[in-house]
């Protein structure tokens, strides 16, 4: 069991880690230079993907701790969020953003029905508030595209 300063860590971490994800797809709308527009799409898209392909490797840290006893769900799942992540980043922001919205929603319904069974149950609240910051930044980065 986690101490509640530990608690308290974690949920820091992960609130601040969406933050950036926010504030880039404000200056999606924000900025009018064309060329530090493009720079803000690529930064928030490969930031998403990066955090997509980080939720992967929760899988597999999931299943490495459990060993034998670990489900080839959490291996075959760690790898295809890595591999979006990565997809995501290789498409222009307009279309690479929807798609990170769709692998953040993705990988939030398979950390739903997962966790549960490997007791982090408890982190599913965070989990979709952060899930929610991501979509939403992503959806709204992708409309400053157009």
């Amino acid at each position: 069991m986690l101490s509640v300063s530990n608690r308290t860590f974690i949920r820091a971490c992960n609130y601040l880690g969406v933050v950036p994800l926010a504030i880039l797809a404000m200056l999606m709308w924000l900025v009018n230079d064309h060329a530090v527009h493009g720079f803000v799409a690529m930064a928030l898209t490969t930031l998403a993907g990066l955090l997509v392909a980080f939720s992967g490797g929760v899988h597999w840290g999931i299943a490495l701790r459990l060993g034998d006893r670990a489900p080839k769900f959490h291996f075959i799942w760690g790898a295809i969020a890595a591999f979006g992540g990565w997809f995501g980043m290789l498409m222009l922001p307009g279309a690479g953003m929807p798609f990170l919205a769709i692998m953040f929603a993705a990988t939030y319904i398979a950390d739903h029905r997962s966790w549960p069974r490997v007791s982090l149950g408890d982190w599913l609240g965070l989990r979709f508030n952060t899930t929610v910051v991501a979509v939403v930044s992503c959806l709204i980065g992708a409309a400053g595209t157009m």
